[in-house]
This record gives structure tokens, sequence and C-alpha cells, in this order.
């Protein structure tokens, strides 16, 4: 093979590669887990998610069941339900494996079967409970990990809940149209070795609904004189604009996304030093992969991009609710890592 055909042949092997992971459902990024995420563990957090009932989900916090609280019927009838389709090759369990099953699962309270038995989810027979698959696909619907950290007590699961139209898909391979973020939840797990998923569920916290969930329907907009460009959420219009303020705002105006460029000639040691000044007692994050620095505040997130010997300094300002912190928090992460100034290797 000679050298151009050589040549040629790597560089589509490179678009390829590069390719890939754009046409994949972005992610929150890992933070910190004091427990190994194991099968165990994600399978007793998939039962959890699986078992809230469709009545928390809205526009609204809910919490689902708290640390002194016994778990209602349809969230023991949705929790066997998801257990047996997940964890067991049929559909059928005893009374008796129903009440052990239970145990398994939750921290408080006792399985009284025939408590459950008018649940879409489950029905009596022979002494026993059927789990109904048909009433909803389990394979469509996941909980992604992203932290995992003990209070002292028990273990503390951050996760985001999603929705995917491709069977059994993942993540890591569910293109981004496919796939929607829909919640945040949060899991009190007690630790229980014993037990057959290590932990048992003391309490589950579930957000509003999110509102730009679906990363494919964001829009890509380019500042062209200013020599940047950005995804914008998608419930986001833009609402004033001159070459150096961009202002996009939603339709129930509480989300301000807001670009502001100034032409200043400041090392990055300096713009984040001007910065500590006019945010003091703040702690701001130093993000020099992207030729940035950011601070994350209750219903704000700021980012400054500059660099050395660069003649702008861009500052990007995103507020919204107080209640929607996790969600706005993991739309600040996709901002952030799209944002790209033509003239820096930021992005």
């Amino acid at each position: 093979m000679n050298g151009k055909k050589c040549i040629a042949l790597l560089l589509a092997l490179c678009l390829t590669v590069s390719a890939v992971p754009a046409l994949a459902a972005p992610a929150r990024e890992l933070q910190a887990f004091e427990a190994a995420a194991d099968e165990k563990l994600q399978t007793l957090v998939r039962i959890a998610v699986a078992a809230i009932p469709e009545e928390c989900y809205g526009m609204d916090a809910c919490e689902v069941i708290n640390k002194d609280q016994a778990p209602g019927a349809a969230l023991t009838a949705q929790a066997l339900w998801a257990a047996v389709l997940l964890t067991r090759e049929t559909t059928w369990i005893s009374d008796g494996e129903a009440k052990q099953l239970y145990q398994q699962i939750f921290t408080n309270g006792t399985c009284d079967p025939a408590a459950l038995t008018g649940d879409p989810f489950v029905a009596a027979k022979n002494g026993g409970l059927e789990m109904n698959p048909a009433v909803r696909d389990i394979a469509m619907d996941g909980a992604y990990l992203y932290a995992a950290e003990f209070d002292g007590t028990d273990l503390l699961v951050r996760c985001d809940l999603y929705y995917t139209e491709e069977e059994g898909a993942d993540v890591e391979t569910a293109p981004e149209l496919l796939l929607t973020w829909t919640n945040h939840a949060v899991l009190s797990l007690r630790p229980a070795p014993e037990t057959e998923f290590g932990y048992t569920v003391n309490a589950i916290s579930l957000s509003p609904c999110y509102r730009d969930g679906n990363f494919g329907e964001w829009t890509e907009v380019e500042n062209e004189e200013l020599e940047y460009e950005l995804q914008v959420p998608g419930s986001l219009e833009l609402a004033d604009e001159t070459p150096d303020h961009w202002v996009f705002t939603n339709i129930e105006g509480d989300v301000t996304l807001t670009i502001d460029a100034k032409e200043e000639n400041l090392s990055y040691d300096q713009a984040m030093a001007d910065f500590l000044e006019a945010h003091p007692g703040k702690t701001v994050k130093p993000e020099p992969l992207y030729d940035a620095f950011t601070l994350m505040n209750a219903g704000e997130f700021i980012m400054v991009v500059t660099a050395d010997d660069f003649p702008w300094t861009y500052t990007v300002t995103l507020t919204f609710p107080r209640d929607r912190q996790a969600e706005y928090e993991f739309y600040a992460e996709i901002i952030r890592n799209a944002f790209i100034v033509w003239g820096l290797s930021h992005g």
C-alpha cells in the first residue's frame, strides 16, 4: 500500500471514530463514588425507580417515600413487579416469596400480598402474585448513577432517569434523538450485605420532570462576529441580541442564558483573580481544559472563558429555579462542553 492510500485510510478511520461519540446521548459526568456501583446496586436502583407511581411524575418535586415511612400498596406492587421481571425467570411468585422479596428491597414495613391485587401491575393467582409484563416495557426505562456517597449511616445515590425508544439501549449506545432524560432521583439506601442486593431502600425523592432532557432537540447557535458557538436548550428563545450580548429565555420566564463578550487582554490568572474579587467567598472551579473557570451557585451557573494572550473574555451565565438545581447542573455541563471559541482550543 502506498503512502497516500495509507494516509487516506487513516483519515477516514479518524473521522469515523470521532463521529461515533457525537451520535450518543451525552450523560452527566461521574462524581464521587464511595461504594461500588456493581450489578446488585444498579439492579436495586432500577427496581426502586421503576416502582415510582405515575402520579409522582409532574412539574413539582415529589418525596416518593421518606425514611420513617413504609411504602404504600402502589409502590410495593410496582417494586415487586420490577424485581421479578428484572431478576427472576418467571412472572409468578408465591405469597411467601413476595413477602421475602419485599424484605430484600425495602428497609421498613412488611408485605401483605392480598392488599396488592387491585394494582394493574400484579394479580392474584394460585396463592401468589402474577406480574403483568404488558403494563409497561421495563426495558425502555433506565437510571444513570453518577454519584454515591455515605451520609454517616446510609448511602445516598444520585441518578438521572431516562427513557429510550430503542429497547434495551443504554446511555453509551443510544442515539441522542432516541433517548430522553426525564427526571433526577435521589435514593437513600441502608447497607444490608445479607440481602440479595446488598442494600435496602429507605427513601426515594424525585425531581420535577426535565424540560430539555432530549439533547437532540437543543439548538446550535453561532455568533460569527465574535467567533463562538454553543448548544442552547430547546425551550429557550433568543430574546435580546447585540454582537457582544446574547440573551435566551424560556416562555415561563424563569430561565435565562446570557453570553457576554468583552474585549480585554487579560491573562487566565488575572481574569480568575478579578472574578474571585467580584464573588468573595465563592468556590470557583478551574477548568483549564476548557480555557475556563466556573461557578455553580443555587439557581446560577457562571462560566468565564479566556486565555493568556487572547483579546476577548466570554462570560456565560445560566439562571434557573432552585427547585430544578440538579436538572440545570446537568444542562450546565452540556453548555460548558459545547461552548467553542474558534480562536481557542476550548470545547
